[in-house]
């Protein structure tokens, strides 16, 4: 009869989350999850394919928390409060995964994640928005929520921009 491991895929997914940030993409091995946690590499690879469909799922819990987060916070937060918060929500994940994305980009064969993900992000953020300015009974463009989503990711995920240096356009924007 084969042993029964209790979350073995949470688990699999803390250990990895310790490793990527501790020591990126790179540092994370499939093996090194399997050693930690006492189980075959097989096991792991019952529930995670790749080492990429491990850290994409470290990274979406992540970003699931952070949204969870957001939406509990934003409650009756009027549109330009939200966007400061949607764009340190942004520079929060950057932040954290800032190694690991760097070390996935420099494979040349791999696609990178923030491509790969990104409409899903901007409609998410537009939705955000979208709901925001229906509470305000704001008249808007359809394409300004989605513009606007394309902002926050773009500067939030640079690095080194602030909210503050997108005010100014964000109020033109909006007026």
């Amino acid at each position: 009869m084969p042993k029964i491991i209790e979350n073995i895929r949470e688990n699999a997914l803390a250990e990895a989350r310790k490793e990527l940030l501790a020591d990126g993409y790179r540092g994370m091995t499939l093996r090194r999850v399997a050693g930690a946690l006492g189980i075959a590499l097989g096991t792991v690879y019952n529930y995670f394919p790749s080492k990429e469909y491990l850290a994409a799922g470290v990274m979406l819990e992540d970003w699931q928390e952070l949204s969870r987060g957001f939406e509990a916070r934003s409650e009756g937060m009027d549109v330009r409060s939200k966007l400061a918060a949607l764009f340190e929500m942004v520079r929060t994940f950057t932040e954290r995964y800032s190694l690991s994305w760097a070390q996935y980009e420099d494979h040349k064969t791999a696609e990178s994640m923030r491509v790969r993900y990104h409409d899903v992000l901007v409609k998410q953020f537009a939705g955000y928005l979208t709901q925001a300015f229906q509470a305000e009974n704001t008249q808007t463009e359809p394409w300004l929520a989605p513009f606007l989503a394309e902002l926050l990711l773009r500067f939030g995920s640079d690095g080194h921009s602030r909210y503050e240096d997108l005010k100014e356009a964000v109020e033109k924007l909006l007026s």
